[in-house]
């Protein structure tokens, strides 16, 4: 197996930097605050010829008063236990801490595990002759850098790799790993939906809001399918938004949507869908992403929502329910809506089915010859509208197969001022109705009669 190389130490002391730095990609959110990580952040990375993975953790002896120290020890102690080789960062500028000499004392304890002091934030030379006070610490190896500015990282990464055997690059999993955006607002969920579905606390869940900071990782197999899922920070409405912090996290909560295969929109049960969800709703239909809809926490709708609702029984309740939740997220009508529960584990196996599902249809191309029969039965159903006494003609519809993520469909007309997005819906709605395209958006390519011959081959 490839080395672990755990990143530990007090907070805000620059460990996030030094693994974006090693990285050499933005991966965890950097903020000069303390307790910006929580939970773990990996990634799998190659140095001169030697593979290894990164683990990001949060800062150990954080009180920041929100009840998730003992969360983030035991995340920040998981990372120590399966690391083969341990960076402790402290900070040149402030000096030795007390409790730098508390988390080394920890860590001398460690058996088999190679130790480096890294004195981040050395920037000087006045810095760097400050350092020297960390040899108090017991251990050897000290490495003076600057995770910011990039200095002294080649002589800690050649000490690093001194022992590490030279190999193949991890392989790009990007092409087979099926990468699943969880969005939504705070607190509804969606760190303990993975957490159920990998049977372990792999993210730390908390009843308060925000618990999730950064976009993390999370890799699943099931049935020898490879999944991703990212974990993101709940998106709050813009005037709730109290910092940069909470900016940043938003942002990336909108990045990881645009790079993902599958969007994943949770809503709570008992709160129902908010302006949030619509303009959650909103970037996942911008980004042409396939979703899954799952309203969570279904098992704590009491009897009496059944009875305010003037449903009879749970089926018809659940089938109102979905009606609303369809009127609210119209952005996204091609979207299943399941009914799940983390704390019961009810609906999971329905979720992984129809993630399973999604991944097949989103890359089918469809057969041309009943696509476009289909196109010509909606075309005599309903004619176009006529546009300054020009009728829109279709010639035919062809599905394009290379270069997409979608399904994706290319259309030839005789002008293209004549395509309009009414009569698109309405050709999706007869596309839809013959195949099964659920959970998938439907893209469109109009081409005029000028920009390609007119047979089905162009």
């Amino acid at each position: 197996m490839s080395p672990i190389v755990a990143i530990v130490g007090r907070p805000n002391v620059g460990k996030s930097a030094l693994f974006n730095r090693i990285a050499r990609k933005q991966i965890s959110l950097v903020y000069d605050f303390p307790g910006v990580t929580r939970d773990r952040v990996s990634h799998d990375c190659v140095w001169q010829g030697h593979p290894f993975t990164l683990v990001d953790t949060g800062g150990i002896g954080l009180e920041d008063q929100s009840g998730f120290e003992e969360a983030i020890q035991r995340e920040v102690d998981i990372a120590m236990e399966t690391a083969s080789d341990i960076l402790l960062v402290v900070d040149g500028r402030d000096g030795l801490n007390p409790l730098d000499a508390a988390v080394a004392s920890k860590l001398r304890r460690a058996q088999k595990k190679r130790i480096f002091l890294v004195v981040n934030k050395v920037d000087s030379g006045k810095q760097a002759d400050a350092a020297s006070e960390f040899y108090r610490l017991g251990f050897s190896k000290v490495f003076p850098i600057s995770a910011a500015h990039g200095l002294g990282m080649d002589e800690l990464m050649s000490a690093l790799a001194e022992n590490w055997t030279a190999g193949e690059a991890p392989p790009d999993r990007s092409e087979t790993q099926f990468r699943v955006a969880m969005v939504g607002r705070p607190n509804v969920g969606k760190s303990s939906l993975i957490n159920a579905l990998l049977k372990e606390d792999r993210v730390i869940v908390s009843p308060i809001a925000g618990t999730t900071r950064d976009a993390v990782d999370v890799e699943f197999t099931h049935y020898g399918q490879s999944y991703c899922f990212v974990d993101t920070a709940g998106m709050r409405k813009k005037g709730r938004i109290k910092d940069e912090l909470e900016q940043a996290m938003t942002g990336r909560t909108a990045h990881t949507i645009n790079r993902s295969h599958l969007c994943v929109l949770v809503v709570d049960a008992l709160q129902g869908v908010s302006v949030q969800e619509k303009k959650i709703a909103g970037l996942i239909q911008d980004a042409a992403k396939p979703c899954v809809i799952l309203v969570n926490k279904w098992d704590l709708v009491s009897k009496e929502a059944l009875k305010q609702a003037k449903a009879t029984n749970d089926q018809e309740f659940r089938k109102e329910y979905e009606e609303a939740v369809r009127r609210e997220l119209f952005f996204v009508s091609y979207a299943p809506v399941l009914f799940i529960s983390a704390e019961s584990g009810k609906g999971l196996e329905l979720w992984l089915q129809a993630m399973k599902k999604i991944r097949a249809l989103k890359l089918q191309a469809l057969p041309t010859g009943i696509l476009n029969r289909v196109i010509q039965k909606a075309l005599s159903l309903q004619n176009p509208a006529s546009n300054l006494g020009k009728s829109m003609k279709i010639y035919y519809v062809s599905p394009k197969k290379e270069g997409v993520e979608i399904p994706t469909l290319v259309a030839f007309i005789n002008d293209k001022k004549l395509w309009t997005p009414d009569y698109q819906r309405y050709l999706e709605r007869q596309v839809r109705a013959e195949f099964d395209l659920e959970g998938c958006p439907l893209q469109w390519v109009v081409k005029g009669k000028s920009e390609a011959q007119m047979s089905p081959q162009s």
